[in-house]
């Protein structure tokens, strides 16, 4: 399991990560950090977690060589949505799952954009939203 985040929170979110409700929470930098130590600790019952503390997509590099089979987004924003799909897709092995936590919520409007974006360029053509307010792929 590779966990990448930065641990201080959101990135500076941008233009297409604006709700278009104005009673919808509007993120801002920082917005839902916890600590490298304080997730370990909730983590530590789970073994082989390897930590990448980092902006995305700094970090991803280090797994270049890798596939992976499942890739869990939630990164609610548009440009490390963006990002981490143009590096973990062509990674991807066949049949395997890219699931975006933020796809279906109202305050993430940005990763839905990008996800609808990257997907509508490759073979799959769209996401599934599930009600559970998320999206996902299988790679063909």
């Amino acid at each position: 399991h590779c966990a990448f985040d930065s641990f201080e929170g959101l990135s500076e979110p941008k233009g297409a990560d604006t709700p278009e409700s104005k009673s919808v929470w509007k993120w801002e930098k920082g917005d839902l950090s916890v600590g490298l130590e304080k997730t370990r600790k909730n983590l530590d019952r789970f073994s082989g977690v390897e930590y990448y503390k980092g902006w995305i997509p700094d970090r991803f590099d280090e797994v270049k060589d890798r596939r992976f089979a499942f890739v869990h987004i939630d990164v609610d924003l548009y440009e490390p949505t963006r990002d981490t799909l143009e590096f973990f897709y062509p990674r991807m092995v066949e049949g395997g799952i890219i699931l975006c936590d933020d796809y279906g919520s109202e305050a993430c409007p940005g990763a839905r954009k990008a996800c609808d974006e990257f997907i509508a360029e490759q073979p799959e053509r769209r996401m599934i939203h599930i009600p559970t307010s998320q999206g996902y792929v299988v790679k063909r």
